[in-house]
């Protein structure tokens, strides 16, 4: 069997809706560098629904983190194929049993409801399957209903957990190929 590092998508090439172009790919660290034009591109709010509080800027060191990539920590990015420029990410981070991952996502705010967050979410449940993980799961505030939404038709579950909280659970060994 292949090391996980070497397992996952290549390339896939996507049209969503309101037809923009976007090459999905395994994120390479070099990428940290499209990540402040990125996040310039996203609303407020929903850098608020994403990190859970109200953010400027992030943090050089935020940012490293972020570009972070092993083993244990992959990503997808979606890019406009006409310009390149990161349209969105969703991040897998392996927890200590090997069994287990979280996920974050975030696309760009004028491309919410196009279809590319169900585009990288798959690519993200694809990879947890392929590489043996039993579980991926993700916190989600509960105000954040289309997240909520999306998660539930990808088959996750839904458990409080407090303060505004919610933790969506996919058990993938539940799930189809």
């Amino acid at each position: 069997m292949p090391q996980k590092s070497e397992l996952g998508l290549n390339e896939l090439h996507e049209t969503v809706r309101g037809g923009e172009r976007v090459l999905i790919r395994r994120a390479q660290a070099e990428d940290v560098a499209l990540y402040r034009d990125f996040l310039a591109d996203v609303s407020a709010e929903d850098l608020r629904l994403r990190f859970f509080a109200d953010i400027a800027e992030l943090s050089a060191e935020e940012m490293d983190k972020l570009g972070h990539l092993d083993r244990h920590n992959v990503a997808f990015v979606g890019l406009d194929e006409d310009t390149g420029r990161m349209l969105g990410l969703v991040r897998l981070k392996e927890e200590l049993d090997e069994q287990t991952a979280e996920f974050a996502i975030l696309v760009r705010s004028r491309l919410k409801g196009h279809g590319l967050g169900w585009v990288l979410m798959h690519c993200a449940i694809d990879y947890a399957k392929q590489t043996g993980l039993r579980r991926i799961y993700g916190d989600v505030l509960a105000e954040n209903a289309s997240m909520l939404q999306m998660c539930e038709q990808l088959g996750f579950r839904a458990e409080e957990i407090g303060s505004g909280m919610k933790r969506v659970v996919l058990d993938l060994r539940s799930q189809g190929s």
